[in-house]
């Protein structure tokens, strides 16, 4: 027998439907809504033209030193370094100061070389009144040999020219403010290591502010400050007009490959503040580091930093010593809440408490079990794996449809952006459709509390291991069990409880939901899969919604937000297919090798083949690791023989090869070289084609201070910067028994012959040259 609804009961689900719709508009309005508001920290300060007020900072006087230096790669060693030093020096000259060139050969040590170069710092200093210890403007003047480095870190040069200039508009501060843009930051930070080392002013610092970038655009962000920070951080939010800042990105910051001048600075027990723009990955290090391609408002953000930054800490005693570390992070726009990292802990068990009346709360009103919010925990855990999944899976399958355009998809501003836009919604889908199903077996309340059993354990290993980055963790969770315990209070039948839900999800989402942007841009999609987790995450602040809220159907509000998510996504994807163009650039470099052994040369195109590299690899095309022809490097690109242009590869003259004896370590072998490059080329290395124990090293009859790791056979790879010499005397001492073998080469910032320009629509990290030879036993 058929039942045929009643009127009534279709017209009551009809309203039912309705109400349900609506609830969902607000509730999509107030999440959107909570997302904007979260990123207006993220702005930068609008510029100020040159004609306005004399004694603030104009990002556009700034720009006009720019126009002067930042127009060509000027990396260290090179011709046009030397007329950016020279530029940078009349600058300051003709700004009152009396600046001076530290001239130092200087080293760094990482785990695959030792690389060094002379250098020559640039210091000035502008006396205070009566100063107690001196702030210290830091900046540094070269590029990378690809780049005419405009915004890294031109930028950070021009602003503390601009600064200084402004510093002069107004009475002396009493602090003296040191000047000091470094040299050879960029390989291996060895102008701050020679500052440190060397410069008698060091030991008057009281304060560095560095200023970096990593880059175009985008808020400058305080993404660093020396341990025991609690003063300089409340000081730096007293003063900074609009800061912009995180405790967590410094540990974000350590797990990318990047260390800046401020690493030195720290290391030698200084104290100091990091600021970068981090937005336009793809121009960084590239020749679209440019001019055109430069953010005066991030410029601006800079400068404004600065200014206000001297002026204040300008006035404050710097000798005094302070203890403990602050929690902090932007909420609404500019306002900053600040914490002591000593309440983190007590923050954590206020919260656990709060926990554990939310399931008593629930278990007396019999709307959540224990079994129930296990479950519900193992279905978020679940969750997790599956937005995993969902996210690498995604990203591998974009990656693997356009292989040749990969670099493009991580690195460009706008697709990054809208992929993690359209990911999101994705997950959001899934989540809705899991927790729905879910809740055909576990209790609603149940389900919630398992998804808050997770944030906890997140609350907890952040409060006890991540200090820093436990508010991203903690506020969402506090706030989400006040609305989850009203949601438990209210009746069923209640539909405006959602919307109260969502409300106390906005904390969330305004802490979270920039976090996670800014985690996109500083890493780029390529972490896709941990995006996807964290988004999830912050998803399931809203789990009764997508468990029980029902529009005709439980699978509709899922269907709307994969609709969208895949059209953004494919809308993109089909964009990005039209790519590189002269607004979305694809990286194209290549690479002259000449062996003199062999007497053989060959092109090689690190980033694959295109339209600029097929004109120099057109023919018995290899691809692989070019370790085979160029032991030096294990790079993977596309190679091919090419003509001979005749370079010649440096002179090695042996000044002696002798055995030493050892008190502690027994016999060793000792062996003193001289390397010349014999065409101008601006860096010479050397790389040991066998494992060397290495006990020391003398690089220009200075001794270099070796790490731990070189007492252990292991090839050595030494990289060096002569400078207008063109020539490095080393002196190695090794194990008696050691094999030697090396490569010898050097590296030109060019090519032989350019066959055809390179496109707009390409930027590059810089092609270059080497020529090579080896020397054996």
């Amino acid at each position: 027998m058929e039942i045929i609804p009643s009127a009534n009961t279709k017209r009551q689900s009809q309203e039912n439907w309705k109400k349900h719709g609506l609830i969902f508009i607000c509730v999509t309005y107030i999440i959107f809504a909570a997302v904007f508001l979260s990123f207006l920290q993220l702005r930068s300060p609008k510029v100020i033209p040159t004609a306005d007020r004399s004694a603030e900072f104009s990002a556009e006087r700034a720009f006009t030193h720019l126009e002067k230096f930042a127009v060509a790669p000027h990396p260290l060693g090179s011709k046009e370094h030397d007329k950016v030093r020279d530029y940078l020096v009349e600058a300051l000259q003709e700004l009152g100061l009396n600046p001076e060139i530290q001239k130092a050969d200087s080293f760094y040590q990482s785990s695959s070389r030792i690389s060094g170069g002379a250098v020559e710092n640039i210091t000035a200093k502008i006396k205070g009144k009566n100063s107690t210890k001196a702030i210290m403007l830091v900046a540094h003047y070269d590029s990378v040999p690809g780049s005419p480095g405009a915004a890294d870190d031109g930028a950070g040069v021009s602003a503390i020219l601009e600064t200084v200039r402004a510093l002069k508009e107004t009475k002396p501060l009493q602090n003296d403010v040191i000047i000091l843009l470094t040299d050879g930051e960029e390989n291996g930070m060895l102008g701050a290591k020679a500052f440190v080392n060397e410069h008698p002013w060091a030991k008057d610092v009281g304060l560095v502010l560095n200023f970096e970038a990593r880059g175009n655009e985008g808020p400058s962000l305080m993404f660093e400050t020396s341990d025991n920070n609690s003063w300089i951080v409340k000081e730096f939010i007293e003063a900074a007009p609009t800061p912009v800042t995180h405790s967590f990105i410094y540990s974000l910051y350590k797990l990318m490959p990047n260390d800046t001048d401020l690493t030195v600075f720290k290391e030698a027990g200084l104290n100091g503040l990091n600021f970068a723009f981090g937005e336009g990955l793809s121009h960084y290090h590239t020749t679209s580091d440019n001019l055109q391609e430069l953010s005066k408002e991030s410029l601006q953000h800079h400068g404004e930093y600065m200014l206000s930054l001297v002026r204040h800490f300008g006035q404050l005693d710097l000798a005094q010593t302070k203890e403990g570390n602050e929690v902090f992070f932007n909420v609404f726009g500019s306002t900053v809440i600040s914490y002591s990292e000593d309440l983190v802990t007590p923050i954590m068990i206020m919260i656990v408490i709060l926990f554990i009346l939310t399931i008593a709360h629930g278990y007396k009103r019999e709307k959540l079990s224990l079994p129930g919010t296990l479950g519900g925990f193992l279905i978020t855990i679940f969750g997790m794996i599956g937005s995993f999944a969902i996210g690498f899976g995604l990203w591998s399958l974009l990656t693997s449809i356009f292989p040749e355009k990969r670099w493009v998809l991580e690195t460009d501003t706008v697709f990054g952006t809208v992929y993690l836009l359209s990911f999101s919604l994705i997950i959001f889908a899934f989540s809705a459709f899991l927790y729905k199903l879910a809740a055909k077996k576990i209790m609603t309340g149940s389900l919630t509390a398992g998804s808050s059993l997770t944030w906890l354990v997140f609350v907890i290993a952040a409060s006890l291991h991540l200090k820093a980055g436990s508010y991203i963790f903690a506020w969402p969770l506090f706030f989400g069990l006040i609305g989850i315990n009203i949601f438990l209070y209210m009746k069923e039948a209640v539909s405006y409880k959602y919307v109260i839900l969502a409300c106390f999800a906005v904390p969330g989402f305004l802490i979270a939901s920039p976090v996670i942007y800014l985690i996109q841009k500083l890493m780029s999609m390529e972490i896709a899969g941990i995006l996807a987790v964290l988004v999830f995450l912050l998803g399931t602040l809203l789990t009764p919604i997508f468990s029980t809220l029902k529009i005709k159907a439980d699978w509709f509000i899922p269907s709307i937000l994969l609709c969208a998510g895949l059209a953004i996504l494919v809308t993109n994807s089909m964009n990005a297919n039209k790519v590189p163009t002269a607004e979305h650039r694809a990286v194209s470099d290549i690479i002259y090798l000449q062996d003199a052994d062999r007497n053989e040369a060959y092109w090689i195109a690190k980033y694959g083949l295109d339209d600029y590299t097929s004109n120099y690899i057109n023919k018995d095309i290899k691809e692989g690791n070019i370790s085979s022809i160029f032991p030096p490097f294990s790079w993977e690109g596309h190679y091919g023989q090419a003509e001979l242009y005749g370079l010649k590869a440096p002179d090695v003259t042996v000044f002696s090869d002798m055995a030493v004896l050892s008190k502690i370590d027994g016999n060793k072998r000792e062996l003193i070289y001289e390397l010349k490059t014999n065409r101008s080329a601006e860096e010479i290395l050397m790389k040991s084609l066998s494992p060397i124990t290495v006990s020391e090293l003398f690089i220009n009859h200075k001794k270099v201070e070796l790490n731990n790791q070189y007492a252990k056979p292991q090839p050595l790879l030494l990289t060096y910067i002569p400078g207008e010499t063109g020539r490095v005397n080393i002196k190695i001492t090794v194990d008696y028994k050691d094999k030697v073998e090396w490569i010898v080469a050097d590296r030109s910032y060019n090519i032989p012959e350019i066959k055809e320009e390179r496109s707009e629509k390409y930027s590059s990290y810089g092609d270059s040259s080497f020529a090579m030879k080896t020397i054996r036993n």
